[in-house]
């Protein structure tokens, strides 16, 4: 089958790679669709020592179940289930998976990174995946291209259900890509009044706007963004701040135009070791609180599906383009030169 690989020399490729076997415990999928996330993004442009190769990569999908195994038939699943799964995977044994949180497991395990992925045509659902929870069945009234973004949405509300978004928050969105657009339509689903979307090129920032209508762009180019701020604050500053860019001096910018009291997500990883953008003293006295997000669960993946399902969540527009495994480079390329929000894979 063909997929996409990080080869033994850490090159990406498309090439042939064998078919998954039925096991005792595991189950396999045909994979209907999948998408490019800002993870793989990230090692396209700079590689990932996170990863074992060989290894197929991509880790938003929907697929088709084609042969169960007797657990995964114990545990429910049938041929013809139409299925997506939450990628990180945890042990179930450490103190983070006991007590709910699988998604900071002490030994993760990942799709696409020490799992085979999803960027191919067949696909074995490992065991621990089954065991943990992490397979999710799809409802029919859930197309398989919105499904594939129903993880990365997910993300967005892992980092929310920290920052208490509440009725009047005025609400910071540093990034207007697709992470940045879902932040704002979450956040306008738990009541935000005012949703502020910072970027500093002004096409993305007006499809920003066109893509979730009431936020507001303001260009990232402006001489004094905490006198802006101020000003559309009535002088109280943001209440939340989220970070959905890995450009690291917004971490820093944040701690300024926050609000006393005010709620970060430093939702945006960044290249290197992350030191030096954090203001004690700016935390400390205005007290502010300060979130870190890594990933998501199979419960957030469920929220965001009763989202999709209620009518308040429509991922569907964001997807720009559509293209084959032969031609997945060109997606990677298109998001690159061309800012395309998202792009999916037909199999």
């Amino acid at each position: 089958m063909k997929a996409f690989v990080m080869d033994e020399r850490r090159q990406l490729v498309v090439k042939e790679m064998p078919e998954p076997r039925l096991e005792e415990n595991n189950m396999i999928v045909k994979v209907k669709t999948a998408s490019i996330c800002g993870t793989d993004m990230r090692t396209f442009l700079k590689g990932s020592d996170k990863i074992t190769p060989p290894r197929i990569l991509g880790h938003e999908f929907s697929a088709e179940v084609l042969e169960v195994s007797s657990y995964a038939k114990e545990l429910g699943f049938n041929v013809g289930d139409r299925v997506t799964a939450a990628p990180a995977i945890g042990c179930g044994e450490c103190w983070s998976c006991k007590t709910g949180y699988t998604n900071m497991c002490d030994n993760l395990q990942t799709i696409g990174f020490q799992f085979e992925g999803a960027f191919a045509e067949y696909m074995s659902i490992p065991y621990q995946a089954l065991k943990m929870g992490n397979v999710i069945t799809l409802p029919d009234s859930i197309v398989d291209d919105d499904a594939t973004l129903i993880e990365p949405a997910a993300c967005a509300l892992n980092a929310q259900s920290y920052l208490n978004i509440s009725k009047g928050d005025t609400v910071v969105i540093y990034g207007s890509g697709i992470i940045g657009c879902i932040h704002a339509e979450l956040a306008m689903i738990q009541g935000a009044e005012k949703v502020i979307m910072i970027e500093p090129i002004e096409s993305r920032g007006r499809i920003a706007e066109k893509m979730v209508p009431g936020v507001r762009w303001i260009s990232s180019n402006v001489e004094n963004m905490e006198q802006v701020i101020s000003d559309n604050t009535e002088g109280r500053g943001a209440d939340v701040i989220i970070t959905a860019t890995s450009y690291a001096p917004v971490h820093t910018e944040a701690q300024k135009i926050a609000a006393k009291r005010g709620r970060i997500s430093l939702f945006g990883g960044i290249a290197g070791e992350g030191k030096g953008y954090l203001d004690s003293n700016l935390i400390h006295y205005k007290e502010l609180q300060v979130f870190g997000v890594h990933a998501t669960t199979a419960q957030f993946m469920k929220g965001i599906m009763d989202y999709m399902l209620d009518g308040k969540l429509d991922l569907k527009k964001y997807i720009e383009m559509e293209i084959d495994i032969e031609n997945i480079l060109t997606g990677f390329e298109s998001i690159r030169d061309n800012g395309t929000m998202k792009v999916v894979i037909h199999f």
